[in-house]
């Protein structure tokens, strides 16, 4: 019965985009033609695999620097505190405010974007993380310590089993940040990409085209949610923190 209103409520909108189409706002049938075009022509296939790389790299890039602070953090929480105004000072700050910036360092290309993502995920995967971290209970170090175990051993066999579910929590976070961020970054600084052909549509005044990018975006970042949504539930039920 849920798929049922699901489905209803697309027929619904379907029905009432058939209806508001224009001069202005193309039908669903010109949309679905001009899918048929891009795909034809192979701009949508290769925007897709320009943005997946360029994605994958800048989620890979600011996951792993911003555990790696955020782990830093979490065991120093003295050092820590001597980057709060830097941090505080920074986070605010939108990716996009870097982007003229950016375009000056790393010029026309892969790079600018892979900074927006990375930049992007950079901040909440070190609050997290850090976070993660402080959460540990602290009677489960305390145990370790008492049984002679290194500093090296508490991390591997304490600390990043206690934290490891809140981690892949948080990539789920910073994997959907760094996918609206891309398609940003791409409309700003690349010459390829979704969001590239989101900007050369619209210089162009293909509206259709413009409305079937913006589709297939919401598709993929729909199956990027989906996917690590799995993932924290397969990591929950191995490691028996499923809550079901």
């Amino acid at each position: 019965m849920r798929y049922f209103y699901q489905i209803l409520v697309l027929v619904l909108l379907l029905i009432l985009w058939h209806f508001s189409s224009s001069a202005l706002i193309p039908s669903p049938a010109k949309t679905l033609e001009a899918y048929e075009q891009i795909i034809a022509n192979n701009s949508l296939q290769i925007g897709i695999i320009d943005s997946l790389y360029r994605y994958i790299l800048g989620l890979i890039f600011g996951v792993i620097f911003g555990v790696f602070v955020g782990f830093i953090f979490g065991f120093n929480p003295k050092f820590a505190s001597a980057f709060d105004p830097l941090f505080n000072l920074l986070r605010p700050i939108s990716p996009i405010a870097w982007v003229p910036m950016v375009l000056i360092i790393f010029g026309i290309g892969d790079l600018p974007t892979i900074f927006i993502i990375a930049y992007s995920v950079f901040f909440p995967m070190v609050l997290l993380s850090t976070k993660a971290i402080r959460d540990v209970p602290s009677e489960l170090i305390i145990v370790a310590k008492n049984f002679g175990a290194s500093r090296w051993q508490i991390l591997k066999s304490v600390i990043f089993p206690s934290s490891f579910l809140s981690l892949i929590s948080s990539l789920k976070l910073a994997a959907a940040l760094a996918w609206i961020n891309l398609v940003v970054g791409e409309m700003l600084g690349a010459q390829t990409g979704l969001g590239y052909i989101i900007i050369d549509s619209r210089n162009q005044l293909r509206i259709d085209i413009l409305i079937a990018t913006i589709i297939t975006i919401g598709v993929i970042g729909m199956i990027i949610n989906a996917l690590f949504g799995y993932i924290e539930k397969v990591v929950s039920r191995k490691y028996g923190y499923d809550r079901n």
